[in-house]
């Protein structure tokens, strides 16, 4: 099996498994009254497993030719041009990474939420969610957008402030296994944001970020069955979907011949079909 279908396909079912195992440590490994874990239950050792091998089987499979993928200077490494199913899943993502940045705004200015850090992730992510829009407009109809793209940082920066605020959030819980798969899709997210990014500045590494970025769509698919608020759940679902369509480029550009690399220079736009 082509490895464009074989590791987004393993990273969404193995996000899906992790769903469901978390569901069942959520449900039967912590005592009720306190809260505390309880030692020994079979569903966080599962899933313990099933994570562990995740990371392990993406790491063997992630490595590979990129078919000089790395020296790219624009995003042209994850063009999808003409492919109306990869357009709008990754809009989708976008318009998740906006609205979610709207709903934590009102979150704060509501009372509802006192982390100092929100208002600013609410306007960092809904700022990246803005600049996605173009990005993925490029990518599907061309042509590719320009070396040092400041636009393609953002999405990274809002993650970074993600991972304060989900620390902070977090930082008085002395229960890790409250909170360590969370924390861990923000991380692999924040490292796949990162090196995507990479690619418009001439310093594109696809087995990091194939990596990364199967990994940010593992946990978060996992951590979204501890029930987060509205807001936090738009990030997560941003991640799975964003994160798995820009794998999926990169690993079908990859398999192309000459790495998929398409003619960059502008041509003129013919009129929307009605």
């Amino acid at each position: 099996m082509k490895k464009e279908i074989l590791l987004p396909a393993l990273a969404a079912a193995g996000g899906a498994a992790g769903f469901a195992l978390r569901r069942w440590e959520l449900a039967t490994a912590f005592e009720p009254d306190t809260g505390l874990p309880i030692a020994g239950m079979p569903a966080t050792y599962a899933l313990a497993a099933v994570s562990a091998g995740m990371i392990l089987a993406l790491a063997l499979l992630c490595r590979g030719e990129y078919a000089g993928l790395s020296g790219r200077e624009d995003d042209s490494v994850f063009a999808a041009v003409g492919n109306s199913l990869y357009a709008m899943a990754a809009l989708m993502a976008a318009f998740l990474l906006i609205g979610g940045g709207a709903l934590m705004a009102a979150s704060f200015f509501t009372g509802r939420s006192a982390v100092f850090t929100r208002p600013i992730l609410a306007v960092l992510a809904a700022a990246a969610g803005v600049c996605l829009l173009p990005i993925v407009k490029s990518r599907f109809r061309g042509p590719a957008r320009p070396r040092y793209d400041v636009l393609q940082l953002i999405p990274a920066y809002a993650c970074c402030m993600w991972l304060v605020a989900a620390y902070q959030a977090r930082a008085g819980d002395p229960v890790q296994l409250d909170y360590i798969y969370e924390l861990a899709a923000v991380i692999a997210s924040l490292l796949g944001l990162y090196y995507a990014a990479g690619f418009s500045f001439g310093r594109g590494k696809p087995f990091q970020f194939c990596l990364f970025s199967l990994l940010g769509v593992y946990f978060s698919l996992t951590t979204l069955a501890d029930g987060h608020d509205l807001p936090s759940t738009l990030l997560y679902g941003f991640a799975a979907i964003y994160l798995l369509c820009c794998a999926w480029a990169l690993l079908h550009n990859a398999a192309q011949p000459g790495g998929g690399e398409r003619n960059v220079q502008e041509t003129e736009e013919t009129p929307d079909e009605p």
